[in-house]
């Protein structure tokens, strides 16, 4: 039986799961015989279930059923890997003849999709129902269907992959990612590897982490020192009258009170490392994890929420701080200590050594029994930490919102789900561990009581002396603290290890927009922009830019219109490489944006989008963000041809002024001013402006309008907006629709046409003058 989930891989079609050999066999199809197999998660009658299907010479068969796991009958509550076997359970089962059918097809819906085929008759029949999940699984089945009807065989596509849902399972044992978004896989990562390369960047410690380990060497030989002097030494050579130093219980005091106060000077300077490197290493932890998150492309951050990379940055850092200052020196340490003690238990008493030490094959198979049931509680605990950071977030970020629809409540019992789930998850990990440490504690004491005893009956017997006794077990106690630490280890390990993998993660991501490795320069750009049928989409086989071609000469002015989600701003995004177009080229001065150098690209572009983002500082830092050299006269002179100079001068502070979180807050209309200053500061060959008057009121927009068409001259300027009327002295518009450009000429030449412009525009304009606004 297969073990381990099944996924659709293109590179080899024809792979059947595990669960579904015991169905083809009792239906007498033999496992060769299948060429394709794609699964989907709905049956013909919309209802979730398990569903296959497969094609074979002839036929083309579709079953449903449910997939369930159980225990495998072989393995008990110890065993770690494999122990869940997946079984189908089989409730519809048909087949159509391949030769009755033909042009195979994926019919998209909103949040699902039919694939379908026509028959003889020439009427579309429903093969199967699907989820978007498995949309791209179904185009590849169409693709090889009908390859098999025109060459009668299938050529496996060795560089599609697996499809889009299989990321959720790891490549290498098929085990679901208990972090999707992660993908990583507690069983397959290389712990030792992903600790030496998080090693390099806490060398230049190296020293200061061997003071640390010295220091802790240094108080451990002094600790074990204090046992042999405090009990054996003081009992047999002090107290008793045939022993060396009888009667000098001073000098006894004396050595005691030495040895206490060498070891409070080591850890006094222990902790005095400590202090010193604590605070830089974990600054450069953070830097490091701060770099590798911030180089990557807008897509990783799209995916991913804002209060999880949060918590990465900020707890990630100390966990693995911990690691490399505290766990690993104080685990060194602690197998030294207990190798000299056991070597000390072994000259005082061999027979009560090995007594004491029976426990440990037992303790070390419990360990690493334990490792590995509370690595998977520590990274549910702290994806549900992250989820409920993230909405938590989410929440004071969007509190405006929250009290305009005076969603209080349903916010709190949002978070407090989040809130109880993380709760779950610690106090399944807590109570994992409350009930399995102390039993593998309790077997080290067992083995305490039995070496006591037997001790006890050798002083009786007088085969050793009560003060070698006494010794013995003060080691053997003292051998229960670094062995307690070795179990309590494996939480705070399996915490590091996590936040070290996710280290290693985000450092061998791959930005989906990365710089060329030799990009090329431009000395002057005139700005000269084309678009050579472009293609783009955020969700496979969802096409939100479908072959778009049209160019910008230098200087000119082209607005951009359409509805709202017909793909505008995704334009100026491909255009600034927020994102790359999947086909097609995008053109700079005949130079392929993706062969431009960064700093070329971002220096003579300047984009003012719809959505402003100032930061938390001066209003003068913040114009000046996109030009840090410039001088105070230059950003006053672009916050007068924003318009924004004179409600600036108003403020308190003037350009002083703090705006941000915890300061003073602009208007939406001051917002967009401030982020069109920045733009203007720059003084980018080409200009987009992204919906950049949206924000403001009628006679702002005419003030800025005027002052953007004084900008303009000379420079490419490309317009995104809703209300046409700010289009009309465009040298030319396109007209996005459905991701493509139906139609392209200037405001005359679309309005003479009467198409989607026209229509647009007639409607804009009577809506307009029925709130008594006149253009």
């Amino acid at each position: 039986m297969a073990e381990t989930q099944w996924y659709f891989d293109a590179s080899s079609p024809g792979k059947v799961p595990g669960e579904l050999l015991p169905v083809l066999e009792e239906k007498g199809i033999p496992e060769e015989h299948i060429l394709l197999c794609v699964k989907s998660d709905l049956n013909r009658e919309m209802v979730r279930s398990d569903c296959w299907v497969m094609a074979t010479d002839e036929d083309l068969i579709v079953l449903s059923g449910s997939v369930t796991l159980t225990r495998r009958p072989d393995t008990t509550i110890f065993t770690t890997k494999n122990r869940l076997e997946r079984k189908f359970e089989l409730l519809t089962w048909d087949v159509f003849e391949r030769k009755n059918l033909s042009d195979f097809k994926v019919e998209e819906q909103i949040a699902s999709a039919r694939f379908t085929a026509k028959n003889t008759d020439g009427d579309w029949l429903l093969i199967a129902n699907l989820s978007n999940t498995y949309k791209s699984d179904f185009f590849a089945l169409a693709r090889f269907l009908g390859q098999l009807a025109s060459d009668g065989k299938i050529t496996p596509d060795e560089h599609a992959g697996h499809g889009a849902h299989s990321e959720m399972f790891c490549p290498k044992c098929g085990s679901r990612y208990i972090d999707e978004e992660r993908k990583i896989c507690p069983k397959c990562m290389d712990k030792s590897r992903i600790i030496s390369r998080t090693a390099q960047f806490v060398l230049k410690y190296k020293l200061q982490i061997f003071l640390l380990i010295l220091m802790l060497l240094l108080t451990s030989a002094l600790g074990v020192l204090s046992p042999y002097i405090s009990s054996g030494f003081f009992y047999d050579q002090v107290l008793e009258k045939t022993g060396r130093f009888y009667g000098r219980v001073l000098m006894v005091l004396l050595i005691i009170i030495g040895t206490r106060l060498l070891n409070t000077v080591f850890n006094m300077l222990h902790s005095l490392v400590t202090t010193t490197i604590a605070a830089n290493m974990i600054y450069d932890l953070k830097k490091v994890i701060f770099s590798s998150i911030e180089r990557l492309s807008l897509s990783f951050f799209t995916n991913r929420q804002t209060g999880g990379l949060m918590t990465q940055v900020t707890r990630d850092a100390n966990t693995i701080y911990w690691f490399f200052c505290d766990g690993v020196p104080y685990y060194l340490v602690n197998i030294v200590q207990i190798a000299v003690m056991l070597v000390i238990m072994l000259i005082m008493n061999p027979v009560l050594t090995a007594l004491s030490v029976l426990t440990v094959p037992l303790l070390f198979f419990s360990m690493r029994f334990l490792f590995g049931r509370m690595d998977k509680h520590h990274i549910k605990r702290w994806t549900r930490s992250r989820q409920m950071n993230a909405i938590l977030s989410d929440i004071l970020t969007g509190m405006r919102v929250v009290k305009a629809f005076s969603k209080e409540k349903a916010e709190t019992v949002r978070f407090d789900r989040s809130s109880r789930a993380l709760a779950e998850a610690e106090t399944d990990a807590s109570t994992f561990g409350t009930v399995a440490f102390p039993t593998v504690n309790l077997l080290v004491y067992i083995s305490n009581l039995v070496v006591l005893g037997v001790g006890g009956w050798m002083v009786i017997q007088g085969k050793m002396t009560y003060g070698i006794l006494l010794t013995f077990t003060a080691y053997m106690n003292m051998i229960l603290s670094p062995l307690n630490s070795f179990v309590n280890m494996v939480y705070e390990f399996t915490d590091s290890l996590n936040a070290m993998s996710r280290l290693c993660e985000i450092m061998d991501a791959k930005p989906d927009v990365a710089e060329s490795e030799n990009p090329v320069h431009l000395e002057e750009c005139r700005g000269k922009v084309e678009f050579r049928n472009v293609d783009f989409s955020y969700e496979k086989n969802r096409k939100v830019i479908d072959g778009v071609t049209f160019s910008v000469e230098p200087g000119e002015a082209l607005g951009i219109v359409g509805h709202t989600g017909a793909g505008k701003s995704t334009l100026a995004n491909l255009l600034i490489r927020l994102y790359d177009a999947e086909a097609g080229q995008i053109l700079i001065d005949g130079v392929n944006v993706r062969d431009l150098a960064y700093d070329d690209l971002r220096n003579n572009v300047a984009i003012v989008s719809q959505e402003t983002y100032l930061f938390m500082g001066t209003i003068l830092d913040n114009i000046r963000y996109a030009r840090p050299e410039a001088s105070e006269e230059e950003v006053i002179e672009a916050a007068k041809i924003a318009g924004a100079h004179d409600f600036i001068i108003q403020l308190p502070d003037a350009y002083s002024t703090m705006i941000g979180f915890g300061h003073k807050d602009l208007s939406g209309g001051e917002r967009q001013r401030v982020s069109i200053a920045r733009a203007i500061l720059r003084n980018p060959k080409i200009l987009i402006l992204d919906e950049a008057t949206a924000a403001m009121d009628t006679e702002t927009e005419r003030k800025i309008q005027t002052a953007l068409e004084r900008l303009s001259v000379g420079r490419t300027t490309i317009s995104i907006a809703h209300r046409l009327s700010t289009l009309r002295d465009a040298d030319k518009l396109i007209v996005i629709e459905n991701g493509k450009v139906p139609e392209a000429g200037t405001h005359q030449e679309l309005i003479a046409q009467k198409g989607i412009y026209y229509n647009l525009y007639r409607l804009q304009m009577e809506a307009m003058k029925n709130i008594g606004i006149e253009e």
